[in-house]
């Protein structure tokens, strides 16, 4: 790095010093205002060092938009995500992020700034719509420091909402079966939700050569996905394509159901063929799901906490974590055992039941 330090006078006719140097583009920086040659040569020190260990940054890389950097990080990323992701990261961005920060430059904003948005939105937002927008903060700062645009994340060190975790909800099989026979045409696709565990828009996403009625598997490949009033059909989430069990009770209903269609058509169709759109319990909802929740005289249910039923299911009758990963599709069996604790625990209970009830029949 070529540097010099140069004396000059301000206006009130004081003695400071300018330095001037060049980076490793070979592009001219100067800064003024230092009261001392010492403290200029300190500075020229610190900047040394860094093009040395490539930790340099350009101080006018910095002069930019959050919004123009949001654009390329989302442009870098958007082809790797599942489309409903990357359409829930833009709709976060438009509606918690975007007003914020999309105006201010890149190197004026601190810590404490961050810090207080943060604050502000969890008082009104949930932890995980707090946590989702801040999420995408981070991401746009990291990208700028692996540009070499800033030297550290303002986002460093910020305390988030803690996310409260909802306890899961569990039908008994006597009450799946009363869902599934009070939900009329969609009968069956409660079956395979709620015995089968696939998500909702794997489970929509079937078609008949998925099946296998000699192995009793149903192969797990694509998803359907709602997007902006779209019907998107892609892979399934985290790439994990999978085979599920499917008890006899289930194959009986997808044979019938399967009835006179071709190999590629979809499995569950709404009363216009269509895809099975996603289900609502809010107040006053008159989806075919909730009228079914009512005629089975189930309390307000969560279509997700069926894929829960699947696993508790699984669980009671013996299914290993590994075998219960394999069929929801988990990353691990770590995840599997973390999720469902509650239902591990209980089988805990029930091995230390078996051990003394061994050693009481052999003393």
């Amino acid at each position: 790095m070529t540097t010099n330090v140069y004396p000059y006078q301000t206006t009130k006719g004081e003695r400071r010093y300018r330095i001037a140097y060049r980076d490793s583009q070979h592009v001219q920086h100067t800064k003024r205002g230092f009261k001392t040659k010492k403290e200029a040569q300190a500075y020229l020190a610190e900047k040394s060092v860094s093009l040395n260990q490539g930790t340099y940054t350009d101080p006018r890389a910095g002069n930019i938009t959050i919004g123009e950097l949001y654009d390329v990080w989302y442009a870098g990323n958007k082809t790797v995500w599942s489309k409903s992701y990357a359409h829930n990261i833009d709709s976060s961005w438009k509606t918690h992020v975007q007003g914020y920060w999309s105006e201010r430059k890149l190197n004026t904003i601190q810590h404490s700034e961050v810090q207080i948005w943060v604050s502000e939105l969890a008082a009104k937002r949930s932890p995980t719509i707090t946590m989702r927008a801040f999420g995408i903060l981070k991401g746009v700062f990291e990208m700028a420091v692996a540009d070499h645009r800033i030297v550290e994340i303002p986002t460093k060190n910020v305390k988030l909402p803690k996310k409260i975790k909802r306890p899961h909800r569990y039908l008994t099989h006597q009450q799946l079966l009363r869902l599934a026979n009070a939900s009329g045409r969609y009968r069956t696709l409660i079956l395979v939700l709620g015995f089968c565990g696939p998500r909702w828009g794997e489970a929509t996403a079937l078609r008949p050569s998925d099946i296998d009625f000699v192995a009793n598997r149903i192969s797990v490949s694509k998803s359907a996905d709602w997007i902006g009033g779209k019907v998107h059909e892609g892979p399934v989430k985290t790439y994990q394509n999978r085979t599920i069990p499917m008890p006899s009770l289930v194959a009986e209903a997808l044979k019938e159901q399967i009835k006179g269609l071709l190999p590629n058509d979809l499995v569950f169709t709404d009363a216009d063929g269509q895809y099975v759109r996603q289900q609502s319990i809010g107040k006053n909802h008159v989806s075919w799901y909730a009228h079914a929740l009512r005629r089975a005289g189930i309390t307000p249910l969560k279509p997700h906490d069926l894929r829960h039923t699947a696993a508790s299911i699984a669980i009671r009758s013996g299914a290993s974590p590994k075998a219960v990963q394999r069929m929801l599709g988990h990353r691990s069996a770590a995840m599997t055992l973390d999720t469902y604790a509650d239902l591990f625990d209980k089988e805990l209970d029930d091995v230390s039941s078996s051990i003394d009830k061994l050693l009481k029949d052999e003393s």
